[in-house]
């Protein structure tokens, strides 16, 4: 057999598409549409772009600077050091972690707004139907088992905080975000009105038990996590528990702010 040419093989190969395409035509049915494809969404059909090398460097010069701080933090103590000495662990200037931060209290609240993120995850991924406290129980369990496989940063955070006051009250202040955050996941679980303070409560309970268990595991490291937040949320109940109930006008005040919870009650 003669060989075949370039032009003559794409000549062909052309040939059987079309042939093939015809064909295929041939065989619909008479009056028969040919099936429209919907467009993709924009984001499935256009694939997302890498990060450029400008967000890549800084990312990195972030997390040199976060490194850098956390080891000056448990060496010196997080009041000696300094944001100059920061920057040059990090082998940057003064100026560019003010780019970064706003203060060497941020880049330690920042490394523990990961376990905040967690919480919120857990909480939101809640069935509608379970009960609020049960909800807040099973959404901690997973949270505080992920934070403590990283066990380093766990004990380094909670001994800063235990020992410094200006660190406390940096971490206060970007948890009140987290607390308005967690308060709007429980409102639309329970559908509540916004003069309902219920959520806002279930907020402060969640961080309470939150801060309370990865106390509970600094002091002690048991690895039953699940054990730990049913210890806590049954002192809890025993606690409330022993509270008389109100009478009177509180009483009905408290009925009618507890009616969304009533609700959700399986």
């Amino acid at each position: 057999m003669a060989p075949v040419s370039p032009t003559n093989a794409i000549v062909m190969a052309l040939s059987a598409i079309v042939n093939t395409l015809c064909y295929n035509s041939s065989m619909r049915p008479v009056g028969s549409k040919r099936p429209e494809r919907k467009p993709k969404p924009f984001a499935q059909a256009v694939p997302p772009a890498p990060p450029s090398l400008k967000v890549r460097k800084r990312q990195v010069v972030r997390t040199a600077l976060s490194a850098a701080a956390e080891e000056l933090f448990l060496s010196r103590g997080f009041e000696k050091t300094t944001v100059e000495q920061i920057a040059r662990a990090a082998g940057v200037s003064r100026r560019t972690f003010f780019r970064y931060y706003e203060s060497k209290e941020d880049v330690m609240v920042e490394r523990n707004d990961r376990f905040d993120e967690l919480l919120l995850a857990e909480l939101a991924a809640r069935p509608r139907g379970e009960a609020p406290l049960l909800a807040i129980r099973n959404a901690l369990v997973p949270a505080v088992e992920a934070g403590v496989a990283e066990p380093g940063i766990i004990r380094d955070s909670i001994r800063l905080l235990r020992e410094t006051s200006a660190l406390r009250r940096a971490m206060m202040e970007r948890r009140n975000r987290v607390d308005e955050r967690i308060a709007a996941v429980m409102a639309r679980r329970l559908s509540a009105a916004r003069d309902d303070d219920t959520p806002m409560l279930l907020a402060f309970v969640a961080r309470a038990l939150h801060d309370a268990a990865f106390n509970a595991w600094y002091d002690h490291e048991t690895g039953d996590i699940a054990g730990l937040v049913d210890d806590l949320v049954g002192r809890l109940r025993a606690i409330v528990a022993a509270v008389p109930a109100p009478a009177g006008r509180e009483r009905k005040i408290v009925r009618k702010r507890g009616a969304s919870l009533r609700k959700t009650r399986p």
